[in-house]
């Protein structure tokens, strides 16, 4: 994590420099969880992406927690479906149907889709949060700055 750039928290609706200088924090992993090695890793993973943009997540746990264990079992899914196929086929009458995995597999990258920006964990929804809150992302407007550097320069007379 890069500590030159001053550190950011949430306000209401968003994110901005911390008054305190002190880094966002992350919470602890909810109660009864049981968290994998794999999961672990996966949870210090997404909080620290949290810390690093600056986001104030320590009411998310239990969220998060749904994102972790939603993302491990899609993991699992999508490496059945590479060594098992997505399809099965009979081998009496020669039909095919989707594997049971594949569906899972469908399933959960569809949940995934949905919980990730409800924490914040897509450009989309991190860009939105700062520009709620007036803090810029440096992607939303290419031309801003020279935009900004027309409307600087003073009227000519002639």
């Amino acid at each position: 994590m890069d500590r030159s750039k001053p550190p950011l928290s949430v306000v209401p609706g968003g994110a901005q420099i911390a008054p305190s200088g002190e880094l966002a924090k992350s919470p602890d992993v909810p109660p009864l969880a049981a968290l994998s090695t794999n999961e672990r890793r996966v949870w210090k993973y997404i909080c620290d992406s949290l810390v690093e943009a600056g986001l104030e997540h320590i009411t998310a746990g239990l969220p998060i927690m749904v994102i972790v264990r939603t993302y491990s079992d899609w993991l699992e899914a999508a490496k059945k479906c590479e060594l098992k196929g997505r399809y099965q086929e009979s081998a009496n009458s020669g039909w095919a149907s989707e594997a049971p995995w594949a569906a899972d597999e469908r399933r959960l990258k569809s949940e995934l889709g949905q919980w990730l920006p409800k924490a914040c964990l897509t450009i989309p929804s991190l860009s939105k949060v700062r520009k709620e809150s007036g803090v810029e992302s440096g992607q939303d407007d290419l031309f801003g700055a020279m935009a900004g550097h027309g409307r600087d320069r003073p009227a000519s007379n002639g």
